[in-house]
Formats: C-alpha cells, sequence, structure tokens
C-alpha cells in the first residue's frame, strides 16, 4: 500500500512539471503572437499610411502609363508585406469601354525591413493575373524599364493568364494558368516559367527559363520545351514555326532564342507536330487532317530553315532575305516522298469526306530567287521527277504514270507525262516560257500576274467517251448546286476581270494545247469513229476549244472572250449520225433510247459564273433521233393507244428554242411504220405541255398532256 502511494506521488509530481512546461510554452507562445499581432497593428496605424499607399498606387499607374485604375482593399501584414486586392488597370483612360489590360486577384509587396526610415520592395507576388496585351509594344517597353527603374530583386507571377495579340491576330492565348519568375542577380534579369510538373504523363506542359541583360534589354537567351501543347494558345507563334496558317495541331519539342550584344537574333528547335489539322490554298475544297510530323527550325536575322520529316517524306525550305534598297527572297525547296499513299489519304475533301487517292513516289528541287525587276520578278530553276502515279476513283483513272518537269535559264519549262488513262496509253508533253510581273493593289500589297506562252500536246491511244460520263456528270451537280445556292442566298455577280484567276494567271495567258486521239469509242461496245482530234487555245483575253471526229464530221466548238466585266461565252456541237446508247430524254415516264443521234446545237451567254449563264442564255437546236426505242407504257395507257404502236423503231425530230426561263418546241414529228404525229410544245411554268396531231395504226386524231410532278403525265 505504501509503495503504491510513493509510485502516485512520483506520478503527481512529473505531472506537475509537465503541466507547468506546457503552460510556459504556451504562454510564451501567446505572447509573441500577442507582440506579432500587437507589431503588426502598430506598424499598420502607425508606420505604413494604407490611405496614402492607395493613392500613390493609383496616381503612379495613370502617371507611367496612362490607364484607368480601380483597386479594391489595401491592406498590410508583417508575413506579406502591402497587400493590394483585386487590382484592375483599364486598357483605356477609363473604364467606359470595359477593356482590361490587367485583372489581378492579390498582389503582395514584400518589404526588405519594417523599421527603416524608407523601406524597400524586395519581392512583389501577384496572385491569378489576366494580362490582356494588344499592339502594345510601347505599353511593353514602359512595363520593362518601370521593371528595371524600381531595382525589385523578384517578382513573381502565380497561376497567371494571357491573352496575347498582334494586329488582331492572337499570338498567345495562356488557358492554363502559368507561373513566372523574375529574378535579378549578378546584373541580369534571369526569368524561369511553367505550368505545372513537367514530368506528369499525358499533360500539357510547358517550362524554360532565360536571362535578360538589365544594361542591355536587346542581349536575352531564352529556352523553352513544350509537350503536349496545342496550338489554339498560341496560333500564331505555331503557324510561324509551320510556315503556313493552321488550324489545330498538338506540339512537343524544344527550342531557344539569344539576341546577341550586336542585335543578332538566332531561334532554333526542334518541334513535332501531332494531329496537325491545316488548309492548302492551292487546294481549295481539301484539308489535311492528322499529319504527324517532325521540324528542325533555324532562323537568323536573314535566313531561316524549315526541315519536315516523317516516316513517309523530308521536306527542307530554306528562304534567305537579300539586304539593298529593296528586301529580296531567295527560296530553296527539296523534297523527297517515298509513298504518296500515307500522305496523300490525309488530303480530306470537304464535301465527300474522302481522301485523295494518289499513289506515287515524288522527289525534287526547286529555287525561286526576287530579281528586283518588275517586269521579270521570279527567277525559278529546278526539277521534279514523279513514279509509279496512280489515280483512281469514281471520276478518273491513271496508272504506270512516269513524270519529269525541269525548270532551266530564263524561266523554260519542260513537263513530259506518261502513263495510262482509263487503262490506255497517254503522252503528255509540254514546254513553256514564264514571266511573273509586280504589280501594286489599292491597300499597298503586292500581287504577282504571271505571263506565258505555252505549247503542249496531248495524245491518248485510245478514249471511250462513257470512261468520262461520271466526271461530266459530277461537274454537272456542282454547277447545279451552285446555281441554286447564288439563287437562295442572292448573291451578287462579280466581275470576272477583277477574280484571282484572271489576274493572276488568264490576263496575260497564251496557251495552245493540240490533242489526238487515234481510236474514239462512243460507248462500251460501239465500233470506232476513227480519230479525234482537237485543240484548246487561250490567247488576248480569248478562249477556243475545238473537238473534230473527220470521219462523220461531228465536231465540239467553245469559245469565249472573257477579258471583260462579264464574259461571253458560246458552245456550238454537230453530231451526224453519231452512236447513242443513253437515255436521251424522259417523257411522262417513258424513257426516249436512240441508236443514233444527228444535232445542230448553239449555246450563248455571258456572265461570271453558272447562275448568270444560264439565266441569260439563249439555246437553238434541231435534233433528229433515229431508231428510237420507248421504254414505258404510261402515257400510251392513258391515251387508250395500242401499245403495238410504239414496238417499232421510232424517228423523232424536233427544233428547240429557249430564251430566259421558256422554251418553244417547233417542228416536232415522230414517225414509224404505224406512227405518223407532228405537233409541238411549250414549257412556261417548268414542265412541257405536248400538243400532237396525226396518224397512230389505223386512229386519226389529236392529243394534248403535260408533264407534272416526278415525270407524271396529264392528259388533257
Amino acid at each position: 500500500m505504501r509503495a503504491n502511494l510513493s509510485q502516485f506521488q512520483n506520478l503527481t509530481r512529473l505531472y506537475k512539471k509537465h503541466l507547468f512546461s506546457s503552460l510556459a510554452l504556451a504562454a510564451f507562445f501567446f505572447v509573441v503572437v500577442l507582440c506579432y499581432f500587437g507589431l503588426e497593428y502598430f506598424l499598420k496605424t502607425k508606420k505604413v499610411p494604407l490611405v496614402a499607399i492607395r493613392s500613390i498606387v493609383t496616381s503612379t499607374i495613370n502617371q507611367k502609363i496612362g490607364k484607368a485604375v480601380d483597386l479594391g482593399v489595401v491592406d498590410f501584414s508583417i508575413r506579406e508585406g502591402l497587400i493590394l486586392e483585386d487590382l484592375v488597370i483599364s486598357r483605356e483612360e477609363d473604364f467606359s469601354f470595359n477593356t482590361n489590360l490587367l485583372k489581378v486577384k492579390r498582389v503582395t509587396f514584400h518589404l526588405s525591413s519594417l523599421f527603416s526610415s524608407i523601406p524597400q520592395i524586395d519581392r512583389i507576388d501577384f496572385f491569378s493575373p489576366q494580362l490582356t496585351l494588344n499592339n502594345d509594344e510601347a505599353l511593353e517597353k514602359t512595363l520593362l524599364e518601370y521593371f528595371k527603374s524600381t531595382k525589385v530583386k523578384e517578382v513573381v507571377f502565380h497561376d497567371t493568364r494571357v491573352s496575347f495579340k498582334k494586329e488582331d491576330m492572337s499570338v498567345l492565348e495562356w488557358k492554363e494558368g502559368w507561373d513566372i519568375r523574375f529574378l535579378r542577380k549578378n546584373g541580369k534579369i534571369e526569368v524561369e516559367y511553367d505550368n505545372g510538373i513537367y514530368w506528369l504523363p499525358n499533360a500539357t506542359r510547358v517550362k524554360g527559363e532565360g536571362t535578360l541583360a538589365e544594361a542591355d534589354a536587346n542581349h536575352f537567351k531564352f529556352s523553352l520545351q513544350w509537350k503536349n501543347y496545342p496550338s489554339e494558345e498560341a496560333p500564331l507563334l505555331v503557324s510561324y514555326l509551320f510556315g503556313s496558317s493552321i488550324q489545330s495541331a498538338v506540339l512537343s519539342g524544344n527550342g531557344s532564342w539569344e539576341r546577341s550584344e550586336k542585335g543578332e537574333d538566332i531561334i532554333k528547335g526542334d518541334v513535332e507536330f501531332e494531329n496537325s489539322n491545316f488548309l492548302i490554298s492551292q487546294l481549295p475544297g481539301y484539308v489535311v487532317n492528322g499529319l504527324r510530323f517532325q521540324e528542325k527550325f533555324l532562323f537568323q536575322d536573314n535566313k531561316e530553315t524549315r526541315d519536315y520529316s516523317s516516316l513517309d517524306f523530308q521536306l527542307k525550305i530554306e528562304d534567305e532575305i537579300l539586304k539593298g534598297k529593296e528586301n529580296l527572297l531567295k527560296r530553296k525547296i527539296d523534297f523527297k516522298v517515298d509513298d504518296l499513299e500515307p500522305i496523300s489519304s490525309l488530303f480530306i475533301d470537304l464535301a465527300t469526306s474522302e481522301g485523295l487517292p494518289l499513289v506515287g513516289k515524288a522527289r525534287g528541287s526547286i529555287e525561286i530567287d526576287e530579281t528586283g525587276d518588275k517586269n521579270k520578278w521570279f527567277k525559278v530553276r529546278g526539277a521534279i521527277a514523279l513514279e509509279d502515279l496512280e489515280w483512281q476513283s469514281e471520276r478518273f483513272s491513271f496508272r504506270n504514270g512516269v513524270s519529269q518537269l525541269n525548270i532551266a535559264e530564263g524561266n523554260t519549262v519542260s513537263l513530259t507525262v506518261k502513263g495510262e488513262v482509263f487503262d490506255k496509253p497517254a503522252n503528255f508533253d509540254l514546254s513553256s516560257n514564264l514571266e511573273w510581273s509586280r504589280s501594286k493593289k489599292t491597300d499597298g500589297t503586292y500581287y504577282y500576274p504571271l505571263n506565258s506562252k505555252t505549247k503542249a500536246t496531248l495524245q491518248i491511244h485510245e478514249l471511250l467517251a462513257k470512261n468520262w460520263a461520271p466526271m461530266y456528270d459530277a461537274w454537272k451537280k456542282e454547277t447545279l448546286e451552285d446555281i441554286k445556292e447564288r439563287q437562295e442566298k442572292l448573291i451578287p455577280e462579280e466581275y470576272f476581270y477583277q477574280k484571282k484567276i484572271y489576274k493572276y494567271f488568264l490576263e496575260a495567258m497564251n496557251f495552245d494545247l493540240t490533242l489526238l486521239v487515234n481510236h474514239y469509242f462512243p460507248y462500251e461496245g460501239s465500233a470506232s469513229s476513227g480519230e479525234l482530234k482537237g485543240s484548246l487555245t487561250i490567247k488576248d483575253g480569248r478562249w477556243n476549244t475545238s473537238l473534230l471526229l473527220p470521219k462523220t464530221g461531228s465536231k465540239l466548238g467553245i469559245s469565249s472572250y472573257f477579258a471583260t466585266k462579264t464574259p461571253n461565252f458560246s458552245f456550238t456541237l454537230f453530231l451526224n449520225e453519231y452512236p447513242w446508247n443513253r437515255p436521251w430524254t424522259d417523257v411522262c415516264g417513258m424513257n426516249l433510247l436512240p441508236e443514233s443521234v444527228n444535232l445542230d446545237y448553239s449555246f450563248a451567254s455571258q456572265g461570271s459564273d453558272y447562275y448568270t449563264l444560264v439565266k441569260d442564255s439563249r439555246i437553238n437546236y434541231t435534233a433528229k433521233l433515229e431508231r428510237v426505242k420507248v421504254v414505258g407504257k404510261e402515257l400510251w395507257t392513258k391515251l387508250n393507244l395500242p401499245e403495238k404502236a410504239i414496238q417499232d423503231p421510232i424517228t423523232l425530230e424536233f427544233t428547240l428554242d429557249h430564251y430566259f426561263d421558256m422554251d418553244y418546241m417547233r417542228n416536232l414529228s415522230l414517225t414509224s411504220a404505224s406512227i405518223d404525229l407532228k405537233g409541238y410544245a411549250q414549257n412556261k411554268t417548268g414542265y412541257f405541255v405536248y400538243n400532237v396531231y396525226g396518224l397512230i395504226g389505223e386512229a386519226r386524231g389529236s392529243w394534248t398532256f403535260s408533264e407534272e410532278e416526278n415525270k407524271r403525265c396529264q392528259v388533257k
């Protein structure tokens, strides 16, 4: 019992000892905290004039950069120093336009000494700043000079978002917060920046560092690393690296920018583009979708080198600027494509969502120099070779292609193409002389019209007209869609001689093409119509095309004078016993299938687009369809006529005149062993109304009928 009591007394003494120690420690901390808050209260009320500071901050910003300022709470703490909350700087001299240059949730100014007569700021922290710059070069210089003059040792931006534009084009659009740190050290300003932990997988990360000479802002060096970086956050910079406008891509790589004391710039790096999407001006209607490649770049004051590569191609572009009274560009392009198919499949047709069906190999080198002579502005030299070319689509077939393009001194061009068009041998040869002049637009920019003199020959061993029908049908469909769009949207007509295709290419074009087809077949299984000869000439603002079948005398002619506001256009077609195997037309559900056609057709109009050409067209033609078979009996049944009357081949003749939106058919004649009909027809509402009279079998009479929607027929 006594031993237990002694043990209890010892524990009580030990507990009291620890209790007194804890109470003493708590009292000490309480005194420290009390002194801390007391000192902070003293400094805030007696040492730091918060009201005056608010006035100083707003007036300084107004005087230094000439912008309106709105400031929330101004506070002070020993740990953080001077605190500004909800700082907003307008882009203008007031807030009437509601456009902000800088918006910061919290700014802290850490003081180097709390008791000196003139406290110095050694660090400034910006928390969640949002900075918007737009054509503010003077402001950027002012901010940099002000930062240098303040002698602040360190400035840190936490979770920063920046929108930076030049001439309404987005240079940077940082949607994710960045941390940026400026530190003065050994006469230099060191910069560090990142947007998070770099090594995290599948994360969009950027990090970098740099130095800026404090005595000379033009002497600096920066380096940058990035991975999985979306091009949308720096569209102008990414497009500059790529060398052309790019819609979207994901970038990984590194780069550096160094400017020497002499002001010489060196920008270099290595970047990988993934899932790149962009348009190509030379291929309107197509978009490159999902291209992956690498680029090594080196930019110097007077020279830029871009080296693109992937598993399938290599492309190198070198641009050099020759300094003088007027800066002149020298460009050299070298490329090699081992397989066109993986690349061409990424060229997506916006209308069909299909890739280019192009296969083959390509290699070449082109040099383009600006001469300074406005009448002979470009000097071009080079060679391009294509092998194993193949294009297979529903509209066109070309395979076993080989091509060689050479451009020699004096811009003399020679081109040869050999291959099989729709599985038949074909050769194309061209020689040309090219000259580009330089002209100034009304807005002060330049364009380069081409003056060309070209002679070409195209020889095809066999040509089957039916093979070209899908291309014609596609052109017809696109034409009708264009006409419909112009009607619905009331798109105004554009003067042709103001269009780029005229000003850049056609205005000074001299082109002469000779065509020879050894054997021409109207359709598969038909007899040969012999040779087909043709020509295409473009000269002095005129276009003339002619095709001739010497064996039968059938011929086609197209002519136009396009060097005017609204070009005139004429089309003539003469067919003499031309073999035919397609439905000629559909009348009230009856297809008319002639075996041969005699036709004398003329079309004349004027306009700068398809809609105007059709609206103002004048069409006249006389047709004679021989050995016509009739498929479909609806009309015959409604007229209560014997079906056997249309079993014999029919000869159909008529003359048609089209003016504006109306058609007039005259001299209509249908004859066969059992039919002898005459008549006429007219179309004023979009549907023909026919009037015929004569003998069908042993019955004589007259009949009137009209077409309705869906090719149905109404007997009157």
